[in-house]
């Protein structure tokens, strides 16, 4: 009888922004919390609500081992939080023996793949992601396979990189690539199971991008540089990761990170890394933000109010992003919008638990006065005092058609859509950036009728909203915030110094 192949399945999902409240528990369960076949019943929904790296990877294996019933996997857990501050080391670590004990539980294991994000820190480490990885190793042996896939603003440590295999990196920003990932993991493990063994040769950069920077369009500097990478894909290298961090994390870590994998020689990967990281710090002077003051924000908002050919544009606002650690709640724009008296305009989305409470307690058509930010301790949530009509009262759960929530099912919690005399805002109970125009339309508007669209989100919208917005329709407006593009703002305890944008003298050569 034929031995079935036996693969577990495995993540732990969270972005950490140093300067945030802190992770626990509560938050990933109130995000993706999947164990044992949880994970795999929702991997094969069409809408799942979990990571579609997990889906990809399921998807491929089925179709490599011909049939689901010719390989065995072995979901273990599978969690991810809305990007905070460190993960609490209690709970972190009650995770980590779970895990233990479920790897442990199934026996000799044939592979493993970790769905992971990368970008973590724990209020005990800064490398909470290569000591799962270690634990990871360390119960299956040195000999059994173990594949990645990272989100591309992973922060990456050796221990990280010496304890997987490959490091399957995203290419893409927004991330439109995820259940791709999975796949390419699938195949790559597959190779491993069939003898291939993997070499990886990684150069880490004193680059720390900021956050606006890290697009992968045409035009933007990183894109350009993961599109160069994939050129050196052969018989090989076979795959080439550039992962550009997250600044928030504050790390030693911290800085772009070069992984390059080879079929069989090292010495090839290291040519391809260094020609890669010559490349980047060669364009390293792309990497400085250019953004909109609040002021002339306001005279553009104003100017599409007025002109229906100036019309629309959507502003975001990259300093408060949810996808980042920001509140999703801060009041810079909201304020001088209600001030300069801009009509047609619609925030999406702003958490406010209190607030959503208040609208459902006072109902559909009711005309509520309501202090914003009135539970929020963070210094950038500043209450703002509002008049306001409900006008809709939502579940918040639908099915996204757009960008990253394309073919996924979301939920933004208990949702009112609130009347400010011209400025609608959605208010939701679970904390999250707006990642398509799905987040208006589930709600009952058109977001094609505004004429001015805010976000609070990075770089992620921008897939969800394109069948909207040109590039030169969206305005990045530079405002105060746990997420701000403007990295002096930050009072920096643990990022390698110098580094560039940072310190404009940092210098970097091949040793």
């Amino acid at each position: 009888m034929k031995k079935k192949t036996k693969i577990a399945i495995c993540g732990f999902n969270l972005e950490s922004n140093r300067f945030a409240p802190t992770c626990a528990e509560s938050d990933f369960k109130e995000n993706m919390f999947f164990v044992g076949r949880e994970i795999s019943d929702e991997a094969r929904k069409d809408s799942p609500a979990i990571h579609l790296g997990v889906k990809g990877f399921y998807s491929e294996m089925n179709k490599l081992f011909g049939h689901d019933d010719d390989w065995i996997d072995v979901p273990t857990m599978v969690i991810g939080s809305c990007p905070a501050g460190p993960v609490e080391e209690a709970f972190f670590n009650g995770f980590l023996e779970q895990l233990r004990l479920k790897l442990l539980a199934a026996g000799p294991l044939d592979g493993v793949y970790i769905c992971q994000h990368g970008a973590a820190v724990a209020t005990h480490t800064h490398d909470p992601d290569g000591i799962m990885f270690d634990l990871i190793r360390k119960v299956v042996g040195d000999e059994t396979p173990i594949v990645t896939t990272l989100d591309l603003h992973a922060n990456i440590s050796e221990l990280m990189t010496s304890a997987v295999d490959v490091l399957v990196g995203y290419r893409t920003n927004p991330h439109v690539d995820m259940f791709d990932r999975g796949v390419e993991a699938a195949s790559v493990l597959k190779e491993m199971l069939d003898g291939m063994q993997p070499e990886k040769y990684t150069i880490r950069l004193p680059l720390v991008a900021p956050s606006v920077t890290q697009l992968t369009a045409k035009g933007f500097p990183y894109g350009d540089l993961i599109r160069y990478g994939q050129e050196f894909l052969d018989e090989d290298i076979f795959n080439v990761t550039i992962l550009s961090g997250f600044a928030f994390g504050d790390t030693p870590k911290n800085g772009m990170t070069i992984i390059v994998h080879s079929r069989s020689k090292i010495e090839n990967a290291r040519v391809v890394a260094e020609k890669l990281a010559v490349s980047a710090w060669t364009d390293r002077t792309r990497y400085v933000p250019k953004m909109t003051s609040l002021e002339q924000a306001v005279g553009l908002a104003q100017q599409a109010q007025q002109s229906a050919e100036d019309a629309p544009f959507l502003f975001a606002d990259p300093a408060d992003n949810p996808g980042g650690g920001g509140r999703g709640n801060t009041t810079y724009i909201l304020e001088a919008f209600i001030a300069a008296g801009i009509k047609n305009c619609v925030f999406s989305v702003f958490y406010d638990v209190a607030a959503v409470e208040l609208a459902c307690k006072s109902g559909v058509n009711s005309e509520i006065e309501i202090t914003l930010n009135s539970q929020e301790t963070n210094e950038y949530s500043k209450q703002l005092k509002v008049k306001a009509r409900v006008v809709s009262l939502h579940s918040g759960k639908f099915r996204g058609h757009y960008g990253m929530v394309a073919g996924t099912t979301a939920d933004t919690g208990k949702t009112a859509v609130l009347d400010l005399g011209g400025i609608t805002i959605i208010c939701i109970s679970k904390r999250q950036q707006c990642r398509s125009s799905d987040f208006i339309s589930a709600f009952g508007l058109d977001a094609s009728s505004f004429s001015s669209i805010v976000v609070k989100s990075r770089g992620h919208f921008r897939a969800g909203f394109s069948h909207l917005f040109s590039d030169d329709q969206i305005i990045e407006v530079d405002v105060p915030g746990l997420t701000s593009p403007n990295l002096s703002n930050f009072k920096w305890s643990y990022l390698p110094r110098p580094v560039y944008p940072l310190d404009n003298d940092t210098t970097w050569d091949l040793d």
